[in-house]
């Protein structure tokens, strides 16, 4: 029987080998729409965190969330600095990308707390996968610091907090997977969409 463990785990490889194939083709254009894709995809992750925190029960899932939330307030500032040292600024419109994950996450009700875990296990653990990848990318562009910052904070950031999510994970989820393990899908599948319009799609 495959443990929850090692489901959370294969989602994650999955997602970083999806968007790891995808990076050889990227052009400094098309790295620019992954920024603004960025920009709008962290513009409000303060906000779902903190909707995370005042939905949790649990004290636990309630501190952490917290936490991640003054932590990643204002992280789309660096895609809108990065952005800016290509001369652009963010675009007005949400992607519909981005809209769906937004309905996905405020849809998780209390009941389901854990779902908002295991959608942070896999969004904060795929850093994880990717580091060697994306800054293999980022030399092979020619990128310096002033405009790969978003990218390189959260190669560090993210691996701390999908660290303490998997402990999470373990300690709170072992007897109740099944809203742990379908946040974490759901999750994986709306990240890997928003990668691909901004990656891969014309």
């Amino acid at each position: 029987m495959v443990s929850m463990r090692e489901q959370l785990e294969a989602l994650t490889v999955g997602m970083a080998r999806q968007v790891a194939g995808w990076l050889p083709a990227v052009t400094p254009e098309r790295y620019v729409a992954f920024l603004d894709m960025m920009y709008h995809y962290t513009l409000r992750s303060g906000d779902r965190l903190r909707l995370a925190a005042e939905r949790a029960t649990l004290p636990e899932l309630k501190a952490f969330f917290a936490e991640l939330a003054a932590d990643e307030q204002s992280h789309y500032q660096l895609a809108k600095a990065d952005l800016a040292a290509f001369g652009r600024t963010p675009s007005d419109a949400t992607p519909r990308e981005v809209s769906a994950f937004h309905a996905f996450w405020e849809g998780i009700p209390a009941q389901r707390q854990l779902s908002f875990l295991g959608a942070l296990y896999v969004l904060e653990g795929v850093a994880r996968h990717l580091r060697g990848d994306t800054r293999q990318g980022l030399g092979r562009l020619g990128l310096d610091r002033t405009r790969a910052r978003f990218l390189l904070v959260h190669l560090d950031v993210d691996v701390e907090h999908g660290a303490r999510a998997q402990a999470l994970c373990e300690s709170l989820g072992a007897h109740i997977p099944e809203p742990l393990l379908d946040g974490a899908r759901q999750a994986a599948d709306f990240w890997v969409a928003i990668h691909r319009r901004a990656l891969a799609e014309a």
